[in-house]
């Protein structure tokens, strides 16, 4: 009986350790995500011949698309214009917010006041922004970036501001012993402390302004991603306009992955 009891105990840590190293596998190769991709594909193919090509173009339509687009060379033109805008707006909210992270570590009372236009601008919409941008520039390439900027400064400010209340105040006093000036102790002591803040804030604020800036193409300017989503609406090719949306995803999840988690890791070694 001991013996039996024994096999049985054997065979089912086995299976268990069995099953443990298929879900390492699936996990590793990524299995859940495309199976529910593959559903999401038949779904996809069902309701666009229920509902027509206008409406949802199959998923081969838009695939043929975005490979024309990559062929001719369009994406690249495109990709490169919305880049470029959001590049200038979310550059400038990290240097802004940096100049206002100097001035909140000089003085806390000063943070309360920052604290505040931060709540203020997260609760403004981004529309407000965008018809604002329209009145003041026109149909330009400083519409977008002003838009990118103002829904970007509010989530580096954040994070900014809490990277700063969280520094070691050890550090400061043991700075202030050594006769370390304010510039000195915030360039050597505050941002090496709060250099994980800003580049989650970064992380986040890069992917919202992106997200933004194509919004705002699609009211002021000439060329960009969001601006070729509205332009083949208009002569109702919806496969594009799929193709279009897929190019952005696609950017995002590279300018995460390549950029923002190797940044991260670099950080990470740094400290």
């Amino acid at each position: 009986m001991r013996a039996e009891r024994l096999a049985k105990t054997t065979a089912a840590v086995q299976r268990q350790r069995a099953g443990e190293a298929l879900s390492r596998v699936a996990m590793r190769l990524h299995l859940p995500t495309l199976v529910a991709l593959a559903i999401i594909v038949v779904v996809w193919i069902t309701l666009s011949r229920r509902f027509g090509d206008y409406v949802l173009p199959p998923p081969g339509r838009v695939l043929d698309g975005l490979r024309d687009l990559v062929v001719t060379g369009e994406v690249w033109e495109h990709v490169a214009a919305s880049l470029y805008r959001i590049s200038l707006g979310f550059g400038a909210a990290v240097v802004v917010s940096l100049l206002l992270g100097f001035l909140v570590a000089r003085s806390p009372l000063l943070s309360v006041a920052v604290k505040d236009i931060t709540t203020v601008l997260n609760s403004t919409s981004v529309f407000v922004w965008i018809v604002l941008a329209l009145i003041w520039f026109g149909l330009t390439d400083r519409g977008p970036m002003f838009t990118t900027f103002m829904i970007t400064i509010p989530i580096m400010l954040s994070n900014v501001i809490e990277g700063i209340e969280n520094v070691d105040r050890r550090l400061l006093e043991v700075a202030k012993v050594y006769r370390f000036n304010e510039l000195a102790r915030f360039a050597h002591i505050t941002i090496p402390s709060i250099v994980p803040y800003i580049v989650a804030g970064m992380k986040v604020g890069f992917a919202l302004g992106l997200r933004v800036s194509v919004v705002a193409e699609i009211f002021g300017v000439t060329t960009g991603i969001g601006y070729m989503m509205n332009f083949n609406r208009d002569i109702l090719r919806t496969d594009l306009v799929f193709a279009w949306a897929i190019v952005l995803i696609i950017v995002m999840l590279v300018m995460d992955k390549l950029v923002f988690e190797s940044v991260s890791r670099w950080v990470q070694r740094w400290r």
